[in-house]
């Protein structure tokens, strides 16, 4: 009979490797391995006992936390990490988690866009607690890691504890944007902590809870391009399409979603246009095999993760030469192939009239300022980069 020792005996080196396999692979592993019949509860018993021996005790990861926290701020000065706990009877129990290292925050305030997604996804190891992320965007439009934490739910209270040590790291970011889904006490959490913030919904998420409610061809023809707008004139127009075949949608949209999910409605001075929350989708998908270890192991790894990155893109930054980044030639490389120029019409030394005909064959023609960096279609000022309507009159003056 298959002791608990023997089989975690025989599962650690396994488990080290595959860190997420679940109790029934243990199970089907041994009894290939060494031609037994072996009951999913001595499976499940041997793999907890491998655990311990590769992680430790569970129980002592808590305690690891503060003496990793302390190593933290000691290696890293400037590093915010606090661990909260709170007292039931006698005894004390973990809260709840802050992490922000002084690399990130210096890189963030520095280099990135004021451009923060925030969000939490559920731990499935033996704490069952959410584990909370910001991060932004840097000029190459890359995921930046800013923040992490670990808290036992989503609750207003935890998300504006957390966000106070976000405050306490970054401080007042003029013209920041903090984008996020439907997470429970996040939107009130925002509003208290960043009262001045420009709060914007992931409308992926939103798009989710509204075909719930509603469905046919007229919102999937016209609620994304309506959001994609960057004048009010289109995004009304696709909107009353949809306020005319459903006129309660518009009560719905101003009750439950009455964040900014729209680019008509973004400010101009960030220079981000995301309409998703994709950074911290990115981010989810970067540690979700970290999500079954201790807490002190997963802080841990986190960092180690943050480092590499860090290492990873400062090596490719050293090759570049060029003043402009290659991912925003990139994308002007590629908008310039497509634009179909109908006429360049000047009316000042850097202002001009320009018609393009669009995918459609109509003729767009909008008024571009090469001075202020401004087009009549507001993507120049939203985005931070030259429209289809700006690349022509900027050609045309430079090759003059």
């Amino acid at each position: 009979m298959a002791s608990q020792d023997w089989c975690a005996d025989r599962l650690s080196d396994w488990l080290k490797k595959n860190p997420t396999k679940e109790p029934t692979d243990c199970k089907d592993k041994l009894e290939e391995d060494y031609g037994i019949k072996l009951k999913y509860s001595k499976a499940w018993s041997g793999m907890m006992a491998a655990l311990d021996k590769i992680h430790g005790k569970y129980e002592e990861s808590f305690q690891l936390l503060f003496n990793w926290a302390a190593q933290i701020k000691m290696v890293s000065p400037g590093s915010i990490v606090e661990v909260e706990v709170e007292k039931i009877g006698k005894k004390y129990r973990f809260k709840r988690m802050f992490v922000a290292l002084k690399p990130c925050i210096d890189g963030f305030i520095a280099g990135c866009r004021p451009f923060l997604g925030v969000d939490a996804s559920s731990l499935n190891g033996k704490y069952k607690g959410q584990l909370a992320s910001v991060t932004s965007v840097d000029g190459h439009n890359w995921l930046y890691h800013v923040a992490y934490g670990i808290f036992d739910s989503e609750t207003e209270e935890n998300w504006q504890w957390f966000l106070a040590q976000l405050h306490r790291a970054i401080g007042d970011v003029p013209n920041l944007v903090i984008c996020s889904d439907a997470c429970k006490g996040l939107e009130k959490a925002v509003g208290a902590v960043f009262p001045t913030a420009e709060n914007r919904e992931c409308m992926r998420h939103l798009y989710q809870n509204f075909m719930k409610h509603y469905s046919g061809d007229v919102f999937t023809d016209h609620l994304y391009p309506a959001a994609r707008s960057y004048t009010d004139g289109l995004f009304n127009w696709h909107m009353n399409k949809i306020y005319e075949f459903a006129p309660d949608t518009l009560t719905y949209l101003q009750t439950y979603h009455n964040r900014k999910w729209y680019r008509c409605a973004f400010s101009e001075q960030s220079k981000c246009d995301f309409l998703t929350n994709n950074v911290s989708e990115s981010f989810n998908a970067q540690v979700k095999k970290f999500k079954g270890l201790l807490l002190h192991e997963l802080v841990d790894r986190i960092r180690e993760l943050i480092m590499e990155k860090r290492y990873l893109r400062k090596k490719i930054s050293r090759e570049w030469s060029d003043g402009i980044l290659p991912g925003v030639m990139k994308d002007l490389n590629l908008l310039s192939h497509n634009i179909k120029l109908v006429k360049i019409q000047p009316c000042d030394e850097y202002v001009a009239e320009v018609t393009i005909r669009d995918d459609w064959g109509n003729q767009r023609r909008r008024t571009v300022d090469l001075e202020n960096h401004n087009c009549g279609c507001r993507e120049w000022q939203v985005t931070g980069k030259p429209c289809k309507h700006a690349i022509p009159w900027i050609l045309a003056i430079t090759c003059k």
